[in-house]
């Protein structure tokens, strides 16, 4: 792994709170052991991603041991597929869906129960209790967890204001977050070029005096710096060489 530091560990009491709670039966129990179904899966979708569009993955020895927290820009709902399929089989990367629409049938329950998706049920734009708890049960088993913080779609690198229940989950989780940039989806083409970039993660700060607020709003800044910084960095990379270009207009090659 990319960060071999070990950074003071802090749980707060919200963390350690839902840790002692039922876990929702709904979510698959262990990130480490991953339903069969959700292996095969995701090679299914890897393969189809790797055979219709051309998906180039930056920084992944980025990630650091789990648990951690996935920060991504949000450009499409199909995004987190291409994300989880850029990642590996194991452990099991987790995301949230609507109970209203997404667990409203039987089928549906089954299916996305073996994927990794758990309910939760906004109100006003926030998480529901349940859904809260569901999050600091899965960094407890060692589950990373994808999330938009955008809490919408943007286009490109204009991303929107960072809503800040991430930086409260990993602040008192005590968990890194691993920002990612995602360019090229803004439609679904078929064969153009896809970019899922990894920076390194973010540690939280162990609060010793409770300045809640002012460490959030810290830890939000340093995230979206970490996204933007993604796509900065493929915009500084050196043009390809190819070798059937003569000499004299290798210099004349557009940026890739």
């Amino acid at each position: 792994m990319a960060d071999a530091r070990l950074p003071e560990i802090y749980r707060g009491p919200q963390a350690r709170a839902a840790a002692l709670l039922w876990l929702d039966p709904s979510v698959h129990p262990d990130p480490l052991r991953p339903a069969r179904f959700y292996v095969m899966l995701f090679w299914l979708v890897r393969l189809v991603i790797r055979l219709f569009f051309r998906l180039r993955v930056e920084g992944l020895k980025n990630l650091p041991a789990p648990p951690y927290l996935i920060a991504a820009n949000h450009q499409a709902w199909y995004d987190s597929a291409f994300i989880i399929a850029s990642l590996r089989p194991v452990p099991m990367v987790y995301t949230m869906a609507r109970r209203d629409t997404v667990f409203n049938r039987g089928w549906k329950r089954w299916l996305v129960t073996r994927i990794g998706v758990f309910p939760i049920q906004p109100q006003n734009g926030e998480l529901d209790q349940r859904g809260l708890e569901t999050v600091y049960q899965i960094l407890d088993r060692r589950g990373p967890v994808l999330m938009f913080p955008e809490g919408g779609y943007s286009r490109g690198s204009d991303l929107r204001p960072l809503k800040s229940g991430i930086a409260h989950f990993s602040l008192q989780a005590g968990v890194p977050i691993c920002p990612v940039a995602v360019s090229g989806l803004e439609r679904l083409r078929p064969f153009r070029r896809v970019t899922v970039s990894i920076g390194p993660p973010i540690w939280p700060d162990p609060p010793r005096w409770w300045s809640l607020n002012r460490r959030v709003s810290d830890v939000l800044d340093r995230v979206r710096g970490g996204i933007l910084g993604r796509f900065g960095r493929r915009r500084e990379r050196k043009p390809r060489r190819r070798w059937w270009r003569p000499r004299w207009s290798r210099g004349q090659e557009p940026s890739i």
